[in-house]
């Protein structure tokens, strides 16, 4: 084990928990004590300090808190910095929709306290964000304007809602699921009786839809595709899905291809015009990576390394 350190990982999700015993509820998919297993987590090798001084992660997700407490472990002298682009302390986004459902309260939110990141010895920076990588220089330049050498620099700074050249999607009632703050204005936009429009039937649009309607929102969620989660299941399966969503007082329509929103409508393809006091864009992400781009790194979906 890692410094003499347990690890307990969920069956279900795959999290892994560090500590003598396990959480007595998975921060990620909620799963209980007992879908925990003791796994061997093997001894992170040492990095020497003359390598590793400064250490700067941009983006303070899953990825870069994990990489910010691997680091600690591997190099315990080192200057680690932890850029994070949101104001709220580091959280897990896939707790978002758990969130809009009210399962998990805004307190619950956080991985970790902020006085961990002091026990760690790791500088959180909330409000900053990775701008530019001079990697020539081993400079990173920061929202700010100002610049930070770095020894060592990890990004992961994840993505971004991608929303489609809808005219439209620039109007203050449409939505996107994607940091905290987005999650508790959503959240402020809808009560009972709100009409909401979701486009995309994918997980995410599924699991938004499903939380805002616990609210009492009325839901309609498209998909352009023949039939809802396409990348996940057939036809057959997503039928299952559609009856279940009938069951929440969700109405799905498929083939559904917009072409328009409006302050209170939105248009389809063939003509339908659908109410709509809030409009969801839940259409996938795109990577951040224009800024490794600019530095003149070979990226393809994300950065490639020999």
């Amino acid at each position: 084990m890692t410094s003499g350190q347990k690890a307990w990982r969920c069956e279900v999700c795959g999290y892994i928990h560090y500590g003598d015993e396990p959480p007595d509820e998975c921060p990620v998919c909620g799963a209980s004590a007992s879908e925990f297993e003791a796994v061997e987590q093997a001894a992170p090798e040492t990095v020497e300090a003359s390598a590793a001084k400064r250490i700067i992660i941009a983006g303070a997700g899953i990825a870069g808190v994990s990489a910010a407490e691997a680091a600690r472990e591997a190099a315990p002298d080192a200057v680690i910095t932890l850029l994070s682009a949101e104001t709220e302390p580091p959280y897990y986004r896939l707790n978002l929709t758990r969130y809009l459902a009210g399962e998990v309260a805004d307190r619950d939110l956080p991985m970790h306290s902020l006085k961990w990141y002091e026990d760690k010895r790791i500088d959180l920076m909330p409000g900053t964000a990775l701008a530019k990588i001079f990697p020539t220089e081993k400079e990173a330049e920061l929202n700010d304007g100002s610049r930070l050498a770095y020894d060592k620099l990890i990004v992961a700074t994840g993505a971004h809602p991608f929303v489609p050249p809808i005219p439209g999607s620039d109007q203050p009632h449409v939505h996107t699921v994607r940091t905290a703050d987005d999650a508790k204005t959503l959240l402020g936009a809808v009560s009972s009786e709100t009409q909401v429009v979701c486009i995309g039937g994918g997980i995410l649009g599924l699991e938004t839809a499903g939380a805002l309607a616990r609210h009492g929102a009325q839901v309609t969620v498209l998909e352009a595709f023949d039939h809802l989660m396409p990348l996940q299941l057939n036809a057959v399966g997503s039928e299952v899905i559609v009856k279940h969503l009938y069951t929440l007082g969700i109405d799905a329509i498929t083939q559904a291809e917009t072409v328009k929103i409006e302050p209170k409508t939105v248009m389809l393809k063939d003509g339908t015009m659908l109410p709509a006091d809030v409009v969801v864009i839940t259409v996938g992400v795109r990577a951040n990576d224009q800024m490794l781009k600019d530095a003149g790194l070979p990226v393809h979906k994300g950065v490639l390394v020999e």
